[in-house]
């Protein structure tokens, strides 16, 4: 078949598979979608969803099957032959250079407007301005890619792929990163796309699965187990066919706890990127054995204080004691070995080194603790074996402890963040958006886990944008605004309203 853009009325698969060394990532899928359908694709992390949608775009060649567009048979060698049918991508890492403008970054794409001597970037900006304005996706042309947030990033993601022609949109967990606020925004948009479009639909929340498919399609290890329509079944029974049991997640039923202080921040005043005052005069005080929850929307101080605390922020003035020591401003080396773990909001940048083993990720806090070296040589039956343990104690799945980290799922990542955090036995734990773009499954796993060292005795300062997480697992929720603390609501005090309200800034207590 001729690769020439045209109207896509029906995309199938037929019999994909794929071998990877030790994983059948895709084992004889076979799925159909048709025009105007959102199709959902779900399954756990590493179930085979991402490389079935690589395999689509041409990024992976497939050991057997075929793809069929329109009943033809077509042949993918590269990324420009699916763009050149008429699909686009947008995957859940951003492909955007931070440093660029928006217009930019669409035109080093838009082949089009290159000619030997010259780049037409007017041509590209009418473009730009022709796709917004016909599918409603504001944007600013002239915005540098550092300067937007998460939301505004993945609607630069969705023009950029429709200038580039796409009539097949396939979108690789597209709401992980966003608030509800931006999510609810993207269902509406999604939805009033698929009049012109055809979607393959990728996640893990699946409220928003009911919300946006008509059709549903389940991987397990590899195979499809499920399809049907997604409105015939609950999110519970989606949930119990992607793991193959029923998933209930854990919930922080004990008593109220009455350690002593562990961390006490005092007037903690902060800078942004950007230069403003993103933590303003913030107090906050954690106990020992005790999870608090800090609920807020994303970008007030949220990430800013994460990094103060792990000492990879500066501190413009207050205090941050732990255990009794001021540590703001001390190093990170200073903070680990004073007993502070961590779990990082970018997994794939900040928890591990991509291009290192699983093994030596879980020891990367170590390497000059004598359980792993000796005189600067590394220990590696020490290392394997702690590997070995932790991947079955904290059920990382993985083809062996040698394997680079980067190249697994997004789950069994933070599993190897987590494995590493919690087998050092922290003092405190700081666990920032802990199950972003996780399946349920690994979801009720690292709940389980967080409820397990808070029964030892550990303090954790949970930040999540997902309020059913911070309801069900905090003893106290604290609610941020603008940098500041707005309140601490006891666990039975706290619910979808009061934390609502007092996320929006309003402090009126007869209001909440």
């Amino acid at each position: 078949m001729e690769l020439t853009q045209k109207k896509i009325t029906n995309l199938r698969v037929e019999h994909i598979t794929k071998r990877f060394p030790g994983v059948l990532a895709s084992d004889d899928i076979t799925l159909e979608i048709s025009e105007g359908q959102i199709l959902a694709l779900v399954g756990e992390n590493g179930a085979g969803k991402t490389t079935l949608m690589n395999i689509l775009m041409g990024l992976y060649q497939p050991d057997e099957g075929r793809i069929l567009i329109n009943g033809e048979e077509v042949h993918f060698r590269s990324p420009n032959d699916a763009f050149a049918a008429g699909l686009g991508m947008v995957h859940q890492q951003y492909m955007l250079v931070a440093n660029m403008t928006v217009l930019e970054n669409i035109a080093l794409g838009f082949k089009a407007a290159w000619s030997p001597y010259k780049l037409n970037l007017e041509m590209v900006r009418d473009r730009i301005t022709e796709v917004a304005k016909k599918y409603g996706l504001s944007v600013d042309p002239d915005a540098y890619i550092w300067q937007l947030s998460v939301g505004e990033q993945q609607r630069v993601e969705l023009v950029k792929t429709l200038c580039l022609g796409a009539r097949f949109l396939i979108l690789d967990e597209p709401t992980s990163a966003l608030t509800p606020q931006e999510t609810d925004e993207l269902i509406v948009l999604l939805k009033n796309m698929s009049s012109e479009l055809s979607i393959i639909f990728i996640s893990h929340k699946l409220q928003e699965v009911k919300d946006l498919s008509d059709k549903i399609t389940i991987l397990r290890h590899g195979a499809v187990v499920f399809e049907g329509n997604t409105h015939e079944h609950s999110p519970s029974d989606i949930a119990a066919l992607m793991t193959g049991h029923e998933v209930d997640l854990p919930l922080n039923e004990e008593p109220a706890c009455e350690g002593i202080p562990v961390l006490d921040i005092k007037s903690l005043n902060v800078k942004s990127d950007r230069g403003f005052l993103a933590l303003n005069d913030l107090n906050l005080t954690i106990c020992s054995g005790e999870i608090v929850g800090l609920a807020g929307v994303s970008g007030n101080g949220q990430r800013e204080l994460a990094e103060s605390i792990n000492g990879l922020r500066k501190v413009e003035n207050g205090e941050i004691q732990f255990y009794g020591e001021n540590i703001a401003n001390k190093s990170p080396h200073h903070i680990i070995e004073a007993g502070m773990g961590y779990i990082p909001e970018e997994r794939n940048t900040e928890g591990i080194v991509p291009s290192f083993s699983m093994k030596e990720n879980l020891i990367l806090k170590d390497t000059e603790h004598k359980e792993f070296s000796r005189y600067a040589f590394l220990k590696n039956k020490a290392i394997d074996k702690n590997a070995e343990d932790l991947r079955v104690k904290f059920d990382i799945r993985s083809p062996n402890i040698s394997i680079a980290a980067g190249s697994l799922s997004g789950g069994n990542i933070q599993k190897v963040i987590l494995a590493r955090e919690i087998s050092r036995r922290p003092k405190f734990l700081i666990a920032v958006y802990p199950i972003r773009g996780l399946d349920l499954g690994a979801a009720e796993f690292i709940h389980k886990q967080l409820l397990e060292i808070r029964h030892e005795g550990i303090g954790i300062l949970l930040i999540s944008e997902e309020l059913d997480e911070i309801l069900d697992l905090s003893d106290r929720v604290a609610v941020i605004f603008k940098g500041q603390i707005q309140k601490v609501l006891a666990r039975k005090d706290a619910n979808r309203r009061s934390l609502g309200i007092l996320m929006a800034g309003v402090k009126d207590d007869q209001t909440v």
